[in-house]
């Protein structure tokens, strides 16, 4: 039982004992609080902060109170706070984060709120695609403990004006843009490609490269394999060389990119707001597929709900449904620059035209065909870390990526196996 719950039970009692002892007490039914923590800025935070007053607006039952936190350490705070009962009721997050609160019961089972016949969301599996259901119902409990809100992904930006006087074409396969990147690196002295995530391109690289990712019944990393090495070393060399850069100057490569310190990058779409070249003109493309296997790492963030007394859980229940109404879905996919995952939205004309303005969205939309499942298990987020920490050890020279893939691979397992 949560701190809020326990103190809403303390009140209970101690109105009860009054009344028996004689003291008239007005007794008053409070809306159950429901607080969404975020790290949200801008557009998306005005939004957020929109809806949640709308739906308070809207009935007496609950109260949102929406709380923006620092991004640094953002999920390592929640999974404190949470573990301690002091926590958030939702936070706005991707399905690999849920899996971190499954086994120890820290996590609410949306589904039986949904599957309700009073409060349910009829048809609500058939609205999405098979790959996001799996997602969202794909945790060791077999219970849904992710509600995807947006889809995004990376897609490749790229200096158009560069690429022009080069004589180059945005790549269709890694190989091509290995090259392209050559010739800009020895042309210009800067480096051709960059990826915001090295994990999620570490990713794509090993599974369309024919690889697996997690053996979730085994729980064993399948990344120390042939096809993967191969992959991450010609990684690693690029980035060696100085075709590829491997570290931004700031958060992300978009300033880099912006003052033409870069020629292109791996960045998400919803990163489009952050390019504003300087003295160049910029496109977009999908990411390269290149490989026995055609794979995307589409990225769907939605809400999580964390486990509360029933109250509160379907208090937080009843925002999560109105945010993911057709109408504040359209907002959202808006202010995220993103792709909502829903029939029932894709069929608004709202929601049309805001496509038909975002190329970006249209790069997002050519690999979602190929858009991949990765396991969401206790330890999923380490497995991300180790990857990423295993390609920078390799690139610095520390290790060789056999060595870094073998180090990683053991810390990996520990993670998924709970030790």
């Amino acid at each position: 039982m949560r701190l809020r719950s326990i103190l809403s039970l303390a009140l209970a009692l101690a109105l009860a004992l009054a009344m028996t002892s004689g003291c008239a007490v007005a007794q008053t039914a409070e809306p159950a609080e429901v607080v969404v923590w975020h790290t949200f800025t801008n557009d998306q935070d005005a939004t957020l902060n929109a809806i949640a007053d709308e739906f308070n607006a809207s009935q007496t039952a609950a109260k949102v109170v929406v709380q923006s936190q620092p991004y640094q350490d953002f999920l390592p705070n929640v999974l404190s706070a949470v573990s301690n009962g002091v926590g958030p009721n939702i936070i706005i997050n991707y399905a690999s984060t849920a899996s971190d609160y499954v086994e120890e019961g820290l996590v609410a089972d949306i589904g039986k709120y949904i599957d309700d016949p009073q409060i349910g969301i009829p048809s609500f599996k058939d609205s999405l695609p098979a790959a996001l259901v799996e997602e969202a119902y794909g945790f060791v409990d077999g219970k849904m403990h992710a509600w995807p809100l947006v889809t995004t992904g990376p897609i490749f930006f790229y200096n158009k004006t560069l690429y022009d006087e080069l004589g180059l074409k945005a790549p269709e396969t890694w190989a091509e843009l290995a090259e392209n990147s050559k010739k800009i690196y020895e042309a210009k002295g800067i480096p051709g490609f960059a990826a915001d995530s090295i994990t999620d391109i570490g990713q794509t690289l090993i599974m369309q490269n024919g690889s697996g990712y997690i053996d979730a019944e085994n729980k064993t990393i399948l990344w120390n394999s042939p096809e993967a090495i191969e992959r991450l070393e010609w990684y690693v060399d690029l980035l060696k060389s100085g075709a590829f850069a491997l570290n931004p100057t700031g958060d992300y490569f978009s300033n880099d990119f912006n003052s033409g310190l870069l020629a292109s990058y791996a960045g998400s779409c919803a990163g489009v707001p952050y390019i504003t070249p300087d003295g160049f003109e910029y496109a977009v493309a999908p990411l390269p597929q290149d490989g026995p296997v055609k794979w995307y790492p589409a990225w769907n963030r939605g809400f999580i709900i964390f486990a509360d007394d029933e109250t509160a859980e379907k208090a937080s229940y009843e925002f999560a449904k109105f945010y993911a109404s057709a109408e504040n879905n359209v907002r959202w996919v808006k202010s995220m620059i993103a792709l909502s995952p829903y029939d029932y939205t894709s069929e608004t004309e709202s929601y049309n035209a805001f496509l038909a303005e975002n190329p970006a969205l249209a790069a997002v939309q050519a690999n979602l065909p190929y858009a991949g499942f990765l396991p969401s298990v206790t330890g999923s987020a380490t497995v991300r870390t180790e990857l990423e920490k295993a390609v920078k050890l390799a690139a610095g020279g520390q290790l060789t990526i056999v060595e870094a893939v073998a180090e990683a691979e053991k810390v990996c397992n520990d993670a998924l196996q709970g030790k």
